[in-house]
């Protein structure tokens, strides 16, 4: 999810956006699925039109991240190694808990002002 502002346009027929602050949100795949395994990390990102979804790419500890749309997984977490998950900061209770009930579907829900403002003072 971009954090700030960013220019949308179009390439040929394809939608794409300029770069910018994007929040990702991982987990780290030798653990469980958890509020305990719950991370954010903001890195510059451009998304670009593939089929019917936005896709980019992101660096962290040396490994590209390949994101796609909200959150990086569609609005969902993303599962990346210990050394990816290493990188990000642990997002508070309250907001794992509102991203889980937040009714996003393939996209953010009703937790996404408050993500927003949390990337923001903490990135």
């Amino acid at each position: 999810m971009y954090i700030e502002p960013t220019t949308t346009y179009y390439k040929g027929t394809s939608q794409c956006t300029k770069r910018a602050r994007f929040l990702l949100l991982v987990e780290d795949e030798n653990r469980p699925s958890g509020p305990d395994n719950f991370r954010g990390i903001v890195r510059m990102v451009a998304l670009e039109q593939l089929g019917h979804w936005m896709m980019g790419r992101a660096r962290v500890a040396g490994e590209t991240i390949i994101v796609s749309g909200s959150y990086g997984a569609d609005g969902l977490v993303k599962s990346e190694s210990t050394a990816v998950y290493n990188k990000g900061t642990d997002v508070p209770r309250e907001l794992y808990d509102a991203w889980n009930k937040g009714g996003g579907w393939n996209g953010v829900g009703s937790e996404a002002e408050a993500m927003r403002k949390w990337a923001l003072e903490n990135f």
